[in-house]
């Protein structure tokens, strides 16, 4: 087997090098090839210097910059395209769910699972959050579930593994939303779409602590609600019964 792994990052300076150097070592460990891509989505503050220079030093490790953002998941699926690997997934680079963990999604997808994902919402989880975004994240996935017939628990943690060819045909489907409109729901509809397409989901429990800094915002979260009726109405309802995110 072998991986490309995307880390989405926008105005990160403070953490991206220490990091990034902890990722790599980490998969460097494994009997895996790798390439480990940085996309910086159109940051504002020293990023994508630090990003170059980690570059210059490593052929592992490569960096995309998006000029037309933050698209907050867009230029991610943009930059996955391009991944030379057979087995492509992402990361969040604050790494609240430990690198750890990974191994465990590498296992699923070697076993046959189309998706391995990281789980904040299956019995064995353990987080650590503030009780506002925890009832935020249970009303947000209940939403979800309700109104498209979905069986997955956690649809935004940031780790997920994908085999490519699957990975490209769910990208296909999505195309690309340039007024940014999805936004983190990007992530809920890709799923949506697996679901549908009846791709093999593996959700595994994780450890998972919330970072000190977040983009969340409530205001600009409930902004989401018309695009979930559009796509409501156009019909996506998810319809893998057999093939849930429970197995």
């Amino acid at each position: 087997m072998s991986l490309s792994i995307f880390v989405p990052a926008y105005n990160e300076e403070k953490i991206l090098e220490k990091n990034i150097n902890k990722i790599y070592h980490f998969l460097k460990k494994t009997s895996f090839e790798f390439e480990l891509i940085i996309v910086d989505d159109s940051s504002k503050d020293r990023t994508s210097l630090i990003a170059k220079a980690m570059e210059k030093k490593n052929p592992v490790i490569k960096h995309m910059r998006f000029e037309n953002g933050p698209s907050r998941r867009e230029n991610l699926a943009a930059a996955m395209k391009k991944a030379k690997y057979d087995t492509v997934g992402y990361m969040d680079l604050d790494l609240a769910t430990p690198l750890h963990f990974l191994p465990k999604l590498i296992d699923e997808i070697k076993g046959g699972a189309d998706i391995a994902m990281g789980s904040r919402r299956v019995r064995g989880a353990k987080v650590k959050r503030s009780l506002y975004r925890n009832s935020w994240s249970f009303f947000y996935h209940k939403t979800i579930n309700l109104l498209f017939n979905s069986k997955v628990n956690d649809y935004q943690c940031g780790l997920k593994l994908f085999k490519k060819d699957v990975l490209m045909n769910l990208l296909e489907q999505l195309g690309y939303d340039k007024n940014f409109q999805r936004g983190w729901f990007w992530d809920a509809e890709l799923l949506l779409a697996a679901e549908k397409a009846n791709y093999k989901i593996k959700e595994i429990p994780v450890e998972w602590t919330e970072g000190a800094k977040s983009s969340f915002k409530l205001t600009r979260e409930l902004k989401l609600i018309p695009y979930l009726i559009r796509l409501k109405m156009r019909g996506f309802k998810g319809t893998n019964s057999n093939k849930s995110a429970r197995d």
